[in-house]
């Protein structure tokens, strides 16, 4: 009988021997989970792999996991979608792709060398290079001791405030819309039973005597 049992796709190995005796010296668990672990090794270098290439033309390779054996229950209840905004449902409507993949790297050809274009490392080098600013005659800052850089900062922090604002303005707006259509069709779902006395009961009666009359 073999004494570990292996879910792949979990990356899980557990002993299943029956443990009986005194108690097993430190020795002996570190060469059990050694054993374990190399067994554990030797499975995943028998799975099929792939290749992919990175975002500094760095290949990686990967390890396609098989489907778990064990199945592991959920912590939490899995979350619900999130209503759409005003640009989402107009991009719906007018056939507009929502996200649209765009590529982070671009090439210098002044310094011959691949750069990006955005985050981080791109904020950085426009720092880097960014050390003198023209300005006019007739130019005062916004306060006193100020410069052009703090004036540049300050007016893209109210920018961004801005549109977290409006960001947030258009979330709350999109759920009351979505919270008053669910409204619309309780209450026109209910209204379809109350056209009579008898809620509905006896409609197809009184239509009968109708037409015979």
């Amino acid at each position: 009988m073999n004494e570990h049992q292996l879910d792949t796709g979990l990356l899980c190995i557990t002993n299943v021997s029956l443990i009986s005796g005194p108690q097993r010296p430190e020795e002996d668990l570190h060469e059990s989970a050694t054993h374990a672990m190399r067994l554990l090794l030797n499975e995943c270098q028998e799975l099929p792999t792939t290749k992919k290439r990175g975002k500094f033309d760095a290949s990686t390779t990967l390890v396609q996991l098989p489907q778990p054996v064990m199945l592991l229950p959920r912590e939490k209840a899995p979350p619900r979608p999130k209503p759409l905004t005003a640009w989402e449902k107009f991009a719906l409507k007018k056939g507009i792709a929502l996200k649209r993949k765009k590529s982070n790297r671009v090439f210098d050809e002044e310094q011959k060398v691949w750069k990006d274009k955005w985050g981080k490392r791109a904020r950085e080098e426009r720092e880097k290079h960014d050390w003198l600013r023209e300005v006019g005659p007739n130019y005062v800052p916004q306060e006193e001791g100020g410069d052009p850089f703090l004036d540049d900062r300050r007016a893209k922090k109210v920018r961004l405030e801005k549109q977290k604002k409006k960001e947030e303005h258009n979330k709350r707006r999109s759920e009351h819309i979505a919270r008053a259509q669910e409204e619309v069709k309780h209450l026109s779902a209910v209204s379809k039973h109350l056209t009579t006395a008898s809620n509905g009961n006896y409609d197809k009666i009184l239509s009968r005597k109708k037409g015979k009359k």
